[in-house]
């Protein structure tokens, strides 16, 4: 389940997540991603709940035309695994369907894999 940042109530929790990213652990450097996301509109935070209740991780989305391109996705190291990243590529096709998901090149063959297991589902289906 993806929930969309808010500021004033996970900012400590979605600064932990981002901490797991080499380059945003320095804290000008985290502060500084979460100022892009919180200024540009084009861009969104998600945080992702496995099916426990608390949150699992977090997820950076760009937004353009008919596109969302995941840039990162941050797991606790307890949840990193193939099959969390395909839970949460499922939550963005779920909450955005009429979108083409792309993304970064460190998850394009993740995507490619998901994709490619999409098709193959909804071949089986028919």
């Amino acid at each position: 389940m993806l929930t969309k940042y808010n500021k004033d109530e996970n900012q400590k929790i979605t600064m932990g997540f981002l901490s797991y990213i080499d380059d945003l652990k320095d804290m000008s450097n985290l502060e500084q991603e979460l100022k892009l996301y919180d200024e540009d509109e084009n861009r969104q935070l998600y945080l992702w709940k496995s099916n426990v209740e608390d949150y699992s991780g977090i997820i950076a989305l760009s937004f353009s035309q008919k596109t969302v391109f995941i840039e990162y996705i941050s797991l606790s190291p307890s949840y990193r695994s193939q099959a969390n990243t395909f839970k949460i590529f499922d939550d963005v096709h779920q909450k955005f369907p009429k979108y083409t998901i792309l993304g970064s090149f460190d998850l394009v063959d993740q995507l490619r894999q998901w994709s490619e297991r999409q098709q193959k589902q909804e071949a089986e289906a028919d």
